[in-house]
């Protein structure tokens, strides 16, 4: 009989291997490279005083505006699909929520309600209510039912799973925020980044809320109320985010303005990133440590 030496040869020890790709890292990382990218134009511009033609900022612009959706891909995405077990249908959700915030989403709130001639005017609580009963209702909503349509529930198994399918909408409704944000001015690089990351930053931290409310929904027991209640803090915070910015920039309150401090954008965007990511992976874990205590995880 032969005796195998299991203290001295670690690596014949079972490891707990995780299949699907953990998004919080590729997630920080797009957003620190958004972040630094923003940052670092804006510091060029106060200390290098560059100028640029019309023909180069708009094609900086869009280079900048399609940022985020590169990054995803090349660092989300491509990570996704070195997974053991890769999500599917990812790149479908952003896809179609692009689709529907460039025909449905902006073309609400602009052309429609054209909120940029009425709420200017109003007062602080009545720009965070307006923008948020038709910015946030609105963004919040069409995310919502692109994820909800196209991957609930068969594609969620985890609550990762509903976090990285609400990620993706994100990515796609801010690149189209910030293609039509250039699409409608020519702005200097710095002002365009410092959009570019604000926006970004607060799509991808506010979505996860609602990201959240799907996996419960698949995945826990929670309320009847909880999902709209989900979307109703989201659309809140939507409104809240575009004030915040506002009043940072100490521009005139417009979904267009680009203001005289850019750097006010990227520092709300920062501050909601920094508390909702801790908040969700914070309830995330504990639910799932709940969830493996329960006797049904060991049945």
């Amino acid at each position: 009989m032969s005796i195998r030496p299991t203290l001295l040869t670690p690596f014949d020890a079972p490891q707990n291997v995780y299949p699907f790709r953990q998004i919080w890292r590729t997630a920080l990382i797009e957003i620190a490279v958004l972040t630094g990218v923003a940052v670092a134009l804006i510091l060029a511009a106060r200390f290098t005083h560059i100028t640029f033609g019309d023909t180069a900022r708009r094609v900086i612009g869009f280079i900048l505006a399609l940022l985020p959706l590169i990054l995803w891909l090349a660092i989300s995405y491509r990570g996704e699909r070195r997974a053991m077990r890769p999500r599917a249908r990812l790149p479908l959700v952003l896809f179609l929520t692009a689709l529907l915030a460039n025909a449905v989403g902006i073309p609400l709130v602009d052309q429609i309600f054209t909120v940029d001639t009425w709420l200017p005017s109003a007062g602080a609580v009545s720009r965070i209510l307006g923008y948020t009963l038709i910015f946030g209702f609105t963004t919040e909503f069409l995310k919502f039912a692109v994820v909800r349509f196209t991957v609930w529930e068969s594609y969620i198994s985890t609550r990762q799973d509903a976090l990285a399918y609400s990620l993706a909408a994100a990515v796609g409704y801010a690149t189209v925020m910030n293609i039509n944000f250039v699409l409608n001015q020519i702005s200097d690089p710095a002002a365009v980044a410092a959009r570019m990351a604000g926006t970004t930053l607060s799509q991808m931290a506010i979505g996860l809320l609602v990201g959240l409310a799907l996996a419960e929904l698949r995945l826990g027991n929670p309320a009847v109320i909880a999902l709209p209640l989900s979307i109703g803090i989201a659309a809140l915070l939507q409104g809240i985010f575009i004030e915040s910015r506002s009043a940072l920039v100490v521009g005139a309150f417009s979904e267009r303005a680009s203001g005289n401090a850019p750097a006010g954008g990227i520092i709300v965007g920062v501050v909601l990133v920094l508390l909702l990511f801790g908040l969700v992976a914070f309830l995330v874990r504990t639910a799932d440590v709940r969830a493996k205590r329960s006797p049904e995880f060991h049945r």
